[in-house]
Formats: structure tokens, C-alpha cells, sequence
């Protein structure tokens, strides 16, 4: 089934390489820049007449244009034991299936790497697959996110950060740092049952994937609603914290469609 959707950065980029994407670079292209000076681009076809014949220092204009680039497309994944809860594997990998359609059809370049206590480069979905099978529930932090900085591109890029954010403090910061020169869509992978339907008043196992320990929990209404109130402040932390890196996060909530990343690219200024 395609899952193709359409995606952008809000700056231009530097790369060299004709494609579908804005750039920084002069030359033959459908977006239009500014007039200038025959002499500083000498290209009789884009003369300008009408700037020409009313430039009142009688200078030979011309019509400038930016070329279209192609853009270099980075997708990390977290590999921490909290994102094999329920569902999340299936999510994470619909989403990237979705964006290595994507990348295709736009005929850019895509790189992908699984962060557990290693860097494991991601080929396609099965591979994906195939490394989250290995995850188990024990204690696993996704320790190489502080080695990321050995497979950045040089060149502004756009990332797509998928976690759950399930992470300190510290651990966040560091990883949207590290990110900030690049235009970074930080996709935060939330499963409702994470929050909602525990049962009343009886004992739930409630487990921490990121340390492997397991609780009995008696559940109450004000320890439900409780949990909830800390997913709710949760949210609105991540979205505080990615605001002041000039980044968007991008929800997704228990299973994912082409058409919700359609619609975020859509919307972005």
C-alpha cells in the first residue's frame, strides 16, 4: 500500500545535486530570485527589457534564479527497551516504510541507523524488523544517541527523530543539540494504553521497559487520573522543549497513516 506523502525543510539547502527541493544555489530553475546585473550573470536569455530599459543607470538586467536541490534525509530511531510496549514496533515501522517510499519518490538520499547501545544501520523495514526483534525487556537506554554526531551529513539535512521521548532531561537536550543545525521532525510515539484503561481497584503490573522492573500497582480513580495528568504535563513539556530548538514534534498516537505527515508538512510556516 503506498504511504507516500510530501515533505519540505523551511530553509534552503546548499547541495549541488539537481532535485525537488529549494537551494541556495544560482543557476537554471523554476524560482524566481531577483534581478541583477547582466555582468554578474552573463545569460542573454534571461534578460530583462522592461527592468532594462527603465534602469535609469542604463544597466543590462537580468532574471535570477535559484535552482532546485536535493535534499539529504536522516531517520533515527530509538532502540530503548520502551519501544517495543504493545504496539509501537508495528507504528515505527509503518511510519518508516512510509518515509523510505517517500524519500524514493523524490529521489533523494536517505540514511537510517537503530540506536540501541549501537549505531545499526537500517537498509529497509525487515532490517528494522529484524533489530527490534533483538531488543529485549532488560535494561537498554539507546546509549549510542551520544554518538550520532559520526553519521550527521555535513550539509543542513532533514531529520527524522522517532522516539518515544521517554528519556531524562539531560539525555533530550544533548540529542536535540546535537540535531540543531539540521531541520529536525521530532516524531514522539505514544500508545493510549500507555495512559488509559487501567481497571479499577484491583492490582496491575505496571513494568519500566527502560530499566526492566516491574510494580504492583492497586489502581484508584485518583491514581488513574493521575497518570493521565502526568502524560498530559509530559506533552506539554516535549512541545516547550522542542519550541525553544525551532522544532515542531510530530505526534503519533497508536497507529500512523501517510496522511497525518502530509498534513504536518502542510501546516509548517
Amino acid at each position: 500500500m503506498s504511504q507516500l506523502f510530501d515533505y519540505k525543510t523551511t530553509a534552503m539547502i546548499s547541495s549541488l545535486m539537481p532535485g525537488g527541493h529549494k537551494s541556495r544555489q544560482r543557476g537554471p530553475g523554476s524560482d524566481f530570485y531577483r534581478k541583477t546585473h547582466f555582468l554578474d550573470e552573463p545569460e542573454p536569455a534571461r534578460i530583462d527589457l522592461n527592468a532594462s530599459l527603465t534602469d535609469p543607470f542604463e544597466n543590462l538586467q537580468v532574471r535570477s534564479y535559484r535552482q532546485r536541490s536535493k535534499l539529504d534525509v536522516l531517520v533515527l530511531i530509538d532502540g530503548s527497551s520502551s519501544m517495543i510496549y504493545v504496539n509501537k514496533v508495528s507504528m515505527v515501522t509503518a511510519l518508516f516504510d512510509s518515509i523510505c517510499q517517500s524519500v524514493a519518490a523524490a529521489g533523494d538520499e536517505m540514511s537510517a541507523y537503530l540506536l540501541t547501545d549501537q549505531l545499526l544501520p537500517l537498509e529497509d523495514c525487515s532490517a528494522l524488523q529484524s533489530a527490534f526483534n533483538a531488543i529485549g525487556p532488560e535494561h537498554n537506554q539507546a546509549s549510542a544517541f551520544t554518538e550520532i554526531q559520526q553519521v550527521l551529513p555535513t550539509r543542513q539535512s532533514l531529520v527524522f527523530l522517532v522516539s518515544d521521548f521517554h528519556w531524562p532531561d539531560w539525555q533530550l537536550h544533548a540529542v536535540l543539540t546535537a540535531l540543531s543545525a539540521h531541520t529536525v521532525v521530532p516524531v514522539i510515539c505514544w500508545q493510549s494504553r500507555e495512559y488509559n484503561d487501567y481497571p479499577l481497584w484491583r492490582f496491575v503490573e505496571m513494568a519500566d521497559l527502560e530499566i526492566g522492573k516491574s510494580t504492583l500497582v492497586f489502581v484508584t480513580p485518583n491514581q488513574r487520573q493521575l497518570l493521565k495528568q502526568r502524560y498530559q504535563q509530559r506533552q506539554e513539556y516535549l512541545n516547550t522543549q522542542c519550541r525553544a530548538f525551532n522544532q515542531r514534534p510530530f505526534w503519533l498516537l497508536d497507529h500512523y497513516e501517510a496522511v497525518q505527515m502530509n498534513r504536518y508538512f502542510a501546516t509548517q510556516p
